[in-house]
């Protein structure tokens, strides 16, 4: 499975949360530049992706988030918080049903003013699968 397998998986799973109104791709902060944001967003960053020495697996590190906004009394922070857990945990569910290794996540709650007064849950996470190998074509001289 190559990078590109596991960001459209990914983006695929949390398309498919009917909580998740919008993805981001590679950077949570775009909020601040999309003008028509649809609530809840889902977002992904990449980290640092290891493989392993005999070159069977590799371990791509994303960090994955829930954004959601907020009332105007900011009564709804928990709740939001709560069902980002529940789609944060959904996404690596699927994930885990199509063979990928998932890390035991942790979840960060946080507030955060994006174009709009937010809060949400993200979570890093490894994603271990096995190397995709392409052999290269052989060619008569």
């Amino acid at each position: 499975m190559t990078l590109k397998d596991i960001v459209s998986l990914l983006e695929g799973a949390a398309q498919a949360q009917p909580a998740v109104g919008t993805v981001v791709q590679n950077d949570v902060f775009r909020l601040n530049t999309l003008p028509s944001v649809r609530y809840a967003a889902f977002a992904w960053v990449q980290g640092q992706h290891t493989a392993s020495i005999d070159g069977r697996f590799i371990t791509f590190r994303f960090s994955l988030f829930y954004v959601d906004r907020l009332t105007e009394d900011l009564g709804n922070q928990v709740e939001v918080q709560s069902v980002g857990i529940e789609v944060l945990q959904n996404i690596l569910r699927t994930l885990q049903e199509e063979g990928v290794d998932v890390d035991q996540p942790t979840f960060q709650p946080f507030n955060q003013r994006f174009s709009d007064e937010c809060a949400g849950v993200y979570t890093t996470v490894g994603l271990t699968v096995p190397v995709a190998w392409s052999c290269a074509d052989i060619f008569d001289n």
